[in-house]
């Protein structure tokens, strides 16, 4: 019987969550804590530590298997094996079958020579981070990134008296009715998670002071009319989670995304923006910034020996 014991994560956890991310070294924006935070009310992960280490489960919600994600700690092959073993009773009592997700590439050796399971990781490049350059995307110089450069300094010439302003939780209901007001210019329902980041981004609202988010706003005329959320997180990597802005302001995009990095990121090396869904106008977005690397995610039915 197995001797995992589980409970539901919470914003309380983020210093033992956090120590644990740090050992584990994984570059995946979905593994960084206002990451699983945000996302909490669709996966409602269960957390663990068994063997040192960290673990999470999650039924899955509405898009995808049930699963555990990558544990997290110093691990070799044997321990990790142990604690697959000790999950496996738990899934088995759910009537799951197991399976683990968000799994780094440096992290696929872990898993050739398990002693009671065989493995046959795979990945998608849907669910791949876009990796940028963090002074490139701070500066914007170079070919490629001199027309995201063109659109922030026209977005200043149309908008002078725009004010940028470090992000707080006294935001949040400024920042939530530009949501709002996104999805209904696109006939989208707020509350749906497939097609809205609403609900995620009203998470992180909810527990702001017990998280460290790194975010800011523009406002033009005393109006939010962008913002952006992120984390600092493993290999002085900024993760960008949810950024919103109201479309019809030309080059706000832009300039939220570099004026962060900016104030928020200054020192970063590299800025992980997540990944694109195999949405075409977010791949094309993503695309436009001149990724330095896509960061793949491995996920990975186990079965018995």
């Amino acid at each position: 019987m197995s001797n995992v014991f589980f409970h539901r994560l919470t914003a309380a956890d983020r210093e033992v969550y956090e120590s644990y991310y740090r050992k584990s070294n994984t570059r995946l924006a979905d593994m960084t804590f206002n990451c699983r935070i945000a996302w909490d009310e669709v996966f409602k992960s269960e957390m663990a530590i068994y063997e040192d280490c960290l673990i999470l489960m999650s039924d899955g919600g509405c898009f995808t298997d049930p699963h555990l994600l990558m544990p997290m700690g110093e691990l070799d092959a044997a321990k990790l094996d142990r604690i697959f073993t000790a999950v496996h009773d738990e899934f088995d009592k759910r009537g799951w079958r197991l399976k683990v997700m968000c799994i780094d590439e440096d992290k696929l050796s872990l898993y050739e020579n398990l002693p009671h399971f065989t493995a046959e990781p795979y990945f998608n490049d849907d669910s791949s981070d876009y990796l940028y350059d963090g002074e490139s995307m701070r500066t914007l110089t170079g070919n490629i990134l001199h027309k995201k450069r063109n659109h922030v300094n026209k977005f200043m010439r149309l908008y002078p008296d725009y004010e940028y302003a470090t992000l707080t939780h006294a935001d949040r209901d400024e920042c939530l009715a530009l949501v709002s007001a996104w999805c209904k210019s696109k006939d989208i329902d707020p509350d749906n998670c497939a097609e809205s980041d609403y609900t995620m981004i009203r998470r992180l609202f909810r527990d702001f002071d017990l998280l460290e988010i790194h975010g800011g706003l523009i406002r033009t005329g005393g109006i939010v009319r962008a913002f952006s959320m992120g984390s600092l997180g493993n290999n002085n990597t900024a993760y960008v989670h949810f950024e919103k802005a109201d479309q019809e302001i030309h080059g706000i995009y832009s300039a939220i995304n570099q004026m962060v990095l900016q104030n928020e990121f200054p020192y970063v090396d590299a800025v992980d923006r997540e990944e694109d869904l195999g949405i075409p106008g977010l791949r094309k977005a993503k695309q436009s910034y001149e990724p330095i690397a896509l960061l793949k995610k491995y996920k990975t039915w186990l079965t018995d020996k």
